[in-house]
């Protein structure tokens, strides 16, 4: 456009949609390159948690104690993962583009006010999107509302924006007990049966409660988190 090749009309949206595992791991590099340019992009994140397309098996994304079919439960690792799942939002943050936020389906109004306040942002923009995955966490697919609707209130997935890198939470979650939400899925079973995991169990709401606190510090800095 700029060199007269094509019309000014030609100047299309951009939307790029990918699965946690590409964006996670595998298109990080060509990514961050991207971002890097500023080029005019939005990018969508289908994250349900693993390499769905293929087989369940473990991808950055996957959370710690979950299930998957390269992360089972055994005698050597009862918990199942063992990694924490990577803070994509941080990493591409890190990279200042004008607007980043997470999303669910779950919270649709949510969704919509952020995809019109991205609209005035040019340059590269990312939706995280939670993927409540039936078929890869074990579930009948009547409770993904449930499940979509407990991951943010238990806290697990928080529901932000960031403007210039200025990081707002646009929904304060009760706090739920995370149990609440990893009874409903199969791929936490081993948690809770036969016997209860209540390190792993301790472990994964401290995670959250540690990031909360972390916000509520920010707040009062006046760090805007």
């Amino acid at each position: 456009i700029a060199k007269g090749r094509l019309p000014k009309e030609e100047d299309v949206k951009v939307v790029v949609l990918g699965g946690d595992g590409s964006t996670y791991d595998m298109a990080l590099s060509s990514t961050s390159g991207a971002i890097t340019r500023k080029l005019d992009f939005y990018y969508v994140c289908y994250d349900n948690e693993a390499y769905g397309n293929t087989g369940v098996q473990l991808s950055p994304a996957t959370p710690y104690g979950a299930r998957t079919s390269t992360s089972p439960c055994a005698a050597q690792h009862p918990s199942g993962t063992m990694q924490e799942k990577k803070d994509i939002f941080e990493i591409w943050r890190a990279h200042k583009p004008p607007y980043m936020a997470t999303v669910s389906p779950r919270f649709p109004l949510d969704l919509e006010e952020k995809f019109a306040r991205a609209a005035a942002y040019p340059g590269p923009k990312l939706f995280l999107a939670f993927a409540a995955c039936p078929t890869g966490w074990l579930f009948d697919p009547a409770h993904t509302p449930d499940v979509a609707r407990l991951a943010v209130e238990c806290g697990i997935w928080p529901l932000k924006e960031a403007i210039n890198g200025a990081v707002v939470h646009t929904h304060r979650p009760k706090l739920q007990p995370v149990e609440d939400y990893l009874k409903l899925q199969g791929r936490f079973r081993h948690l809770f049966e036969p016997t209860v995991q209540t390190d792993v169990i301790a472990h994964i709401q401290g995670r959250v409660n540690a990031y909360w606190e972390q916000v509520e510090k920010a707040e009062k800095i006046g760090l805007g988190r």
